[in-house]
């Protein structure tokens, strides 16, 4: 269990500092990314830009430029949480509960009670640390998790100003709902049906129907992304033909990659979701392949890195930062550090004591069962355990020999070894970002599947309804008419889609770009501008945050209110920038704690109309500094 506050500070890394207080995929594989971990720190912001038309001395309004943040005469401050995992690709984070991953059992309270037992220290069994390393606990962002941990004082950091869904499933009824009164505006604006007549009313709101059903389920269709990449990859990049890409004389000539690069640019082009999956892993087994000399080598590589993007649950990473993999290490030095003290120790023998230990058997025995159920000729997680297995006896031999080691002193020897091996040898690969199981869950609802239907229904009524009353009812006219009834029906209780797709869980939001000093452009707008410097560069970091209407936590939302029973849609771009140069190692104020500066800017649409000249649509922007401070080397999420 996790210790409160007076027993956090042995802790690895610097946990403790919790209790007081967002970078691109790689083209390849590679070693564990230097920033990878949580961060946590904290954002001032000083610079707002203004929404009002001021007067000056002279009664002249002085039209501001919303563009450019000015300084404020106080300051706001907000927590940021960013994870970074092995492979350098950082999510921004809500919350995250640091969980112990063994606990202790808990004596019988018996005839004394908990409220005895709490005024007797030590009693419940919280005395001695149970985390020692970075393998003793999980980062866990999704709550529904917890109950697979051990009941324990846990810690958890949250952010109050951060919350989100998942966009994606407002986007899906958003594309059903459009292409449905679209249809429908189309069918009634040219229907030659007599509208003065029911008959004519009733022909006319049938065809109408009909075609916005017909399109609607076209989109349905298409939301469900996962078993498209699914099909996508099991027909055009099956096992066979990404041997056959990676080998072929000129991989993006090969047949075999024409018709997957096809196939793969429909799949992203082909529906709301764009999913760029099938175009970022051919472009990942190209990359391999071209890396490598031999046809063998070729093919090893290129069927590692489609192997990453059929790891569609992460379990390779989860399995590297996971309580097994930690306890093989730890179990393996504790046999190589006895089998080396022998009499008549050899590498043999350190070597045979080290696999023959019970967490290295089951470690081993994961990762054969890992890459077996991977589709692709895959050995990462073998490879990973061998490589850090290896380098343990290595060192643990090289005390042979000598005359005053202890068993000790080469455990630690052996275990620091396999944790170096760990970070720099073992391959990390980039995550690919996959459809959430809520997401999934929520397109196969009833909601969702019969969205097209109920939406051309509500359309199709209030659309004929114009039409019979109205002659001069355009096309146009018809379309915003029906999106309304669309909306409204779509939002009804017992038909709520809106509701259901507001309510689609997000835990993390991946963010696009390079985590570390000297990426991006730290200078304030404002400093730009009064000393009319250079334009600002390029994002070091950059995400959007969108929170639904209709979502719980909506600031619009207030369902007793017969105003606000629905909320705005908001859109949050959030950028950050970091000081130094990508050269500068990051400073280190304390014991294991990284810390890295930057700016912080932010752009907020949907709790104001659209600022600047007309044609421009300028949100609200802050800008200001921030600090991050790196509470943990643990780099992947909810790993049990």
């Amino acid at each position: 269990m996790i210790r409160p506050r007076s027993w956090v500070t042995p802790m690895v890394h610097g946990l403790a500092i919790l209790v007081a207080l967002w970078v691109a995929a790689p083209d390849s594989a590679g070693a564990a990314s230097p920033y990878r971990g949580l961060w946590v720190g904290q954002v001032t912001l000083s610079y707002v830009n203004e929404v009002t038309i001021p007067l000056d001395e002279s009664n002249i309004a002085i039209a501001p430029d919303p563009k450019v943040p000015t300084p404020t005469s106080d300051q706001a401050h907000i927590r940021l949480i960013l994870h970074v995992n092995g492979a350098g690709q950082v999510s921004l984070l809500k919350d995250c509960a640091i969980l112990a991953r063994e606990g202790v059992a808990l004596p019988d309270v018996g005839a004394l009670g908990m409220v005895e037992l709490k005024k007797k220290p030590g009693v419940l069994g919280y005395s001695e640390p149970l985390v020692n390393r970075e393998s003793d606990f999980s980062l866990v962002t999704d709550d529904r998790l917890y109950g697979e941990f051990p009941p324990q004082p846990a810690i958890r950091i949250a952010s109050s100003v951060f919350d989100f869904g998942d966009g994606k499933a407002t986007e899906a009824v958003d594309a059903v709902v459009n292409a449905v009164v679209n249809s429908v505006a189309q069918s009634v604006a040219g229907s030659t049906q007599n509208f003065r007549t029911e008959a004519g009313q009733r022909t006319a709101k049938t065809a109408a129907i009909n075609a916005g059903v017909s399109s609607g389920a076209a989109i349905i269709q298409k939301a469900d992304a996962a078993n498209a990449f699914h099909s996508f990859r099991e027909q055009y990049l099956s096992s066979g033909k990404v041997t056959a890409i990676a080998t072929a004389p000129v991989p993006t000539s090969s047949q075999e990659y024409i018709d997957a690069n096809t196939q793969a640019i429909a799949l992203r082009n082909s529906s709301f979701y764009s999913d760029r999956r099938g175009v970022d892993m051919l472009a990942a087994i190209v990359a391999a392949a071209s890396s490598s000399t031999t046809p063998e080598q070729k093919t090893e590589a290129a069927q590692r890195a489609a192997a990453a993007y059929a790891d569609l649950a992460n379990e390779y990473q989860r399995f590297l930062a996971g309580a097994e993999f930690g306890n093989m290490i730890a179990g393996g030095a504790d046999a190589a550090g006895t089998a080396a003290v022998a009499v008549g120790a050899t590498i043999g023998s350190i070597r045979n004591a080290v696999n023959g230990q019970t967490n290295v058997v089951k470690a081993r025995s994961t990762a054969l069962s890992l890459d077996a159920n991977n589709p692709y000729s895959d050995r990462r997680s073998a490879a990973a355990v061998e490589t850090v297995v290896s380098n343990m006896v290595s060192v643990a031999a090289s005390f042979l020999g000598g005359d005053t080691e202890t068993a000790q002193a080469v455990e630690s020897a052996a275990e620091t070894a396999g944790r170096q091996a760990l970070e720099n040898s073992v391959d990390r690969f980039a995550v690919p970002q996959v459809p959430s199981g809520d997401y999934n869950d929520f397109i196969a609802s009833t909601a969702y599947q019969s969205s097209a239907s109920v939406a051309a229904e509500a359309s199709a009524e209030a659309m004929v309804l114009e039409r019979s009353v109205n002659v001069l009812a355009n096309e146009e006219l018809l379309r915003r008419i029906g999106l309304d009834a669309a909306t409204d029906a779509l939002r009804k209780v017992g038909q709520d889609a809106f509701g259901g797709a507001a309510r689609v869980r997000q835990t993390e939001l991946p963010m696009t770009g390079a985590f570390g000093p000297g990426q991006g452009d730290p200078r304030f707008l404002y400093d730009i501008r009064q000393g009319k410097l250079a334009p600002l560069g390029a994002a070091g970091l950059e995400g959007t945050l969108f929170l639904a209407a209709n979502h719980v936590t909506n600031p619009f939302l207030h369902r007793r209110h017969s105003e606000h029973r629905i909320g705005l849609d908001i859109h949050r771009r959030i950028r950050l920038d970091f000081d130094g140069t990508e050269s500068d190692p990051l400073a280190r104020p304390g014991f294991g704690v990284d810390r890295i500066t930057g700016t912080y800017r932010e752009e907020i649409k949907g709790l104001h109309k659209p600022l600047g000249p007309a044609g421009e649509d300028v949100g609200l922007r802050v800008e200001g500094r921030f600090q991050l401070n790196r509470v943990s080397l643990n780099d992947a999420l909810n790993a049990r």
